[in-house]
């Protein structure tokens, strides 16, 4: 294979993989709450876990310290994505509990909310995420933990 064909493929692997991070489409149980007709889908990461041109495109920092909460609303069924208010906050095992900002991001007809939130040391974090979608359906909570490990 020549070397710019290697490349080319290498470049498309890397977007997949990114695109199986940041867009947590795959309906892993563990990652998605359904509520009626309506599937509230998430993840949480550490930063530095995000490719440098991805994080550079939503202009997130990458770090062990930063973590990066995705949310993805979806119609049960047809998979049809819908437009939500989000909110939430995050709390370690101490209860220091603070909120996260959500910003909407829209790329390819994906709707994601993307929440940035520092990891201050190791341990369990819980989160508490607010959804209401725009349709006018009602509000959905979504909580779930996730252990973070810094060095």
């Amino acid at each position: 294979m020549r070397t710019t064909h290697k490349i080319g493929l290498l470049v498309i692997v890397i977007v997949v993989l990114l695109l199986a991070l940041l867009l947590p489409r795959s309906g892993h149980a563990d990652q998605s709450m359904t509520f009626g007709d309506v599937v509230v889908r998430y993840s949480a990461i550490s930063t530095d876990q995000l490719f440098a041109d991805s994080a550079r495109r939503y202009g997130i920092e990458r770090s062990a310290r930063n973590g990066l909460v995705n949310i993805a609303v979806e119609r049960k069924g047809g998979g049809e994505l819908i437009a939500a208010a989000v909110s939430g906050s995050v709390a370690d095992l101490t209860g220091h509990d603070q909120p996260i900002r959500f910003r909407e991001t829209r790329d390819e007809g994906a709707i994601d909310y993307l929440g940035e939130f520092p990891i201050a040391t190791s341990g369990t974090y819980v989160f508490t995420i607010n959804v209401t979608p725009l349709d006018g359906a009602h509000p959905y909570t979504v909580k779930f933990n996730r252990d973070y490990v810094l060095d």
